[in-house]
């Protein structure tokens, strides 16, 4: 009998623990950019169960922030912090790019604010603010 209070008490601290990680579950956050009649590129993070997952998309010009629309092409996370995330996408057989987002919050609400790199030979180069809105 004590064994088994003892196992109910530690199973209902274990799930205690895991509510934060899990507000997120499941939520997408999107933000992507306008390049005229150029394609545009946007970015879908995800939190999977506290895992962050993320995609690329490159956007159909006459369409611009409809990911609908869009390529996609996921993001392989090389390096991840709580207010840091590095990630490589290979767009196709040969042209590859890597992503550094760069928030000032670990915590994400509804929208907020993430600078966006591209790393090229360990320095940011073409480095933009993007707003990142939750998906419904």
């Amino acid at each position: 009998m004590i064994r088994l209070s003892y196992t109910l008490v530690l199973l209902a601290a274990l799930a205690a623990c895991t509510q934060p990680a899990e507000e997120h579950s499941g939520q997408a956050w999107r933000a992507s950019d306008e390049n005229g009649d150029k394609p545009g590129i946007g970015y879908e993070l995800r939190n999977d169960n506290g895992k962050i997952a993320c995609d690329a998309y490159i956007l159909d010009p006459d369409f611009p922030h409809d990911f609908s629309h869009g390529r996609r092409a996921a993001m392989k996370i090389m390096e991840q912090t709580p207010t840091e995330i590095t990630a490589r996408v290979k767009w196709d057989r040969d042209l590859q790019a890597t992503f550094r987002f760069q928030f000032r919050e670990a915590h994400w609400p509804d929208s907020f604010q993430a600078v966006v790199s591209e790393i090229i030979d360990s320095q940011p180069y073409n480095t933009e603010t993007y707003k990142f809105s939750r998906t419904k």
